[in-house]
């Protein structure tokens, strides 16, 4: 269990805890207080100071351009008809005035032309020397390491009085001249200044190997933002946060040449002043901590002093000790206040325990003729007259079950006779239903035997239509068949016709060569003999197509005769198919019939099975009703007992 955490104690805990939060938040509105002002001065410090670095190195830079447009308009260098000693004379002097690093001249494809040993052979791989074909005006190129050294160069196109170019005047400067100029550019100890060209290469830095490695700004920052508007040619200020701290930085662009200067200042280098007047706010609010918590102990104590007595009182109430006087004290103020209200508090709720324990104590005993008595103030009316409600509720209520109770009984010995009636009707009527489904079944068992009777005539008087059809199919080939046999007949007859009439025309060409032959006389003998038999032969076939025809006449009739007979057949073949078709429907409406009267038959036993189980439902619930019924009109008996203990107002 939890150990109880004294009042001053929390009083201590919700001060110190207040008092943390004040200063946490006052020393965080001081930091943001701080790197807001720190802010505003470097943005308002730093574009002015960038722009007076710029304005350093846009100088220098106007004098070394100065000193090339000199040399430019000296005579020796600007006539191209003086000699290469003159002009070489010329470059020697000022060389060793201005301390140029080299100093020469070079023609058009950029080769060299005049100059001492330092200079190199040709400028074609400098950056300056296709600005200086296009712009044929003064160009600043970019750091160039030659001979391991950083140097600046500078060129000018020397043109003749016609505006045709001579010659290129190249001049190279030692890096010192920008390093000197960043070194005078007074920024924080962690702060930096660089000079980027166009493409954001680094031209000027205190670390020469950025310059040496031709570094990228966006690599070395990590940052492509700060190049894209550094490059811009605007002037301006941002801010980026980076791992360490939050950095600003100042951007212009340097007027004369293709460079941009950028100082970068971290803000922690100007926060020293405002971190120590944090640390030093940080010191004075835990002193003042320190003394708070002491006047909070103090006055704690006196709080936590004058309540013990109270809460002590308290949780023996909440003990249930209503018995024990209640201490109350005497330091005039809320605490002598909430004493005596406590006491007050306990005497009441004594008085009104003990009048309700009374009236429950009656009511436990079967006493409901009692009411609460007493003045109760607050929310203990609620409570004296919801018990007296009760009481009344429970009077009228036991009053309603001593009434209920007679009814009850006779109720009950009603409906015990009621279920032993319905018991002895649900037996009767199971009993029926029994003798009902037995009859049921064996309907269905000669309605199957019916139905498969019948599906059998069906398949037979199926079978049978189907036979009559090939039949009358037979006899219509038959009688087609016998048709064509007539046909052949008639034919026959006409052949036979033209054979009868050959053989007349052979025996009268006989005749006539009989005749000739005889007229021939004895030459005439043989072919009187051979005439003699061809009208022998004549005659013979005469005779047998006599004969063919009496036959095919016979034929002719028995074959008309076959024709009527096959067509009587067929139509006898076609009205017995017809009346096998209409037998055959028959028998088909009549399984139809039969399978619709079967499956009512079993729908109807279904019925009868359920209305059996419901049968057989009532009269176990009749049984189990009557048994209920008896025990209902013993239990009214013993409400009826227990009822008529109590002591009611309407038995006053």
């Amino acid at each position: 269990m939890k150990g109880k955490r004294s009042i001053s104690g929390r009083i201590l805990l919700n001060t110190l805890i207040m008092m943390i939060c004040l200063a946490v938040v006052f020393v965080m509105l001081m930091m943001r207080s701080m790197k807001s002002l720190t802010d505003s001065v470097l943005t308002n410090v730093l574009p002015s100071m960038t722009k007076t670095a710029s304005q350093n190195l846009e100088g220098n830079m106007h004098m070394l351009a100065d000193r090339i447009f000199m040399i430019g308009d000296n005579e020796a260098i600007l006539q191209a008809d003086s000699s290469q000693g003159e002009k070489e004379a010329v470059l020697e002097n000022i060389k060793s005035m201005i301390e140029f690093v080299w100093l020469g001249l070079y023609d058009a494809e950029g080769n060299l032309y005049l100059g001492d040993g330092d200079c190199p052979r040709t400028v074609q791989d400098r950056t300056l020397f296709p600005l200086l074909q296009e712009t044929q005006n003064l160009v600043v190129d970019d750091i160039f390491e030659y001979e391991d050294a950083l140097e600046l160069t500078i060129g000018l196109p020397i043109l003749n009085a016609d505006g045709e170019l001579n010659y290129y005047l190249v001049a190279s400067y030692n890096y010192d001249i920008l390093s000197d100029v960043l070194s005078s550019i007074n920024i924080s100890a962690n702060g930096e200044a660089f000079i980027v060209n166009a493409d954001g290469q680094i031209m000027g830095h205190r670390n020469v190997e950025l310059v040496r490695e031709k570094t990228d700004l966006a690599s070395y920052l990590d940052v492509e933002a700060i190049e894209t508007k550094v490059v811009s040619g605007e002037t301006g200020i941002m801010t980026y946060e980076n791992e360490k701290d939050t950095q600003l930085v100042s951007y212009v662009p340097i007027n004369g040449t293709n460079w941009y200067l950028a100082i970068i200042v971290p803000r922690d280098d100007f926060m020293g002043p405002a971190n120590e007047g944090i640390q030093w706010g940080i010191y004075i609010t835990i002193a003042l901590l320190f003394v708070a918590g002491i006047f909070t102990i103090s006055y704690a104590a006196k709080i936590k002093n004058s309540l013990k007595g109270v809460t002590n009182r308290i949780e023996l109430l909440a003990n249930g000790d209503l018995k024990t006087p209640t201490e109350v004290s005497k330091t005039k103020d809320e605490t002598q206040v909430l004493s005596k209200s406590l006491s007050n508090t306990v005497n009441s709720i004594n008085e009104y325990i003990s009048e309700l324990s009374k009236i429950l104590s009656s009511i436990s005993e079967g006493d409901f003729h009692v009411s609460v008595q007493g003045d109760f103030q607050g929310d203990f009316i609620i409570m004296k007259e919801s018990l007296n409600n009760i009481i009344v509720s429970l009077n009228k209520m036991l009053t309603s079950v001593q009434d209920s109770s007679k009814e009850v009984l006779e109720t009950a010995g009603i409906v015990s006779e009621g279920a032993v009636q319905v018991h002895t009707g649900s037996s009767e009527q199971s009993g029926s239903l029994q003798v009902l489904s037995e009859e049921t079944k064996a309907i269905e068992e000669n309605i199957s035997e019916v139905d498969e009777n019948t599906r059998l005539a069906s398949e037979l008087m199926e079978k049978t239509r189907i036979s009559m059809e090939a039949g009358d199919a037979n006899m219509k080939n038959l009688l087609k068949a016998m048709e064509d046999i007539n046909q052949n007949s008639l034919e026959i007859t006409k052949i036979n016709n033209i054979l009868e009439n050959i053989a007349s025309q052979t025996n009268m060409l006989a005749l006539n060569a009989s005749v000739e032959a005889s007229r021939a006389g004895e030459l005439g003998k043989g072919f009187a003999v051979v005439a003699s038999e061809v009208r022998s032969l004549a005659a013979q076939s005469t005779e047998s197509a006599k004969q063919a025809s009496e036959v095919i006449s016979s034929s002719l009739k028995a074959i008309e005769n076959g024709v009527v007979y096959a067509k009587q057949a067929a139509e006898s073949f076609e009205d017995i198919s017809e009346v096998s078709s209409k037998m055959s429907d028959i028998t088909k409406r009549l399984e139809k019939s039969v399978t619709v009267q079967k499956e009512s038959l079993e729908n109807m036993s279904e019925q009868i099975i359920q209305i059996s189980d419901v049968a057989q439902r009532n009269l176990d619930a009749s049984y189990e009703s009557s048994t209920a019924s008896q025990k209902l009109h013993k239990q009214a008996e013993e409400l009826q007992y227990i009822s008529g203990q109590f002591r009611l107002r309407r038995d006053k």
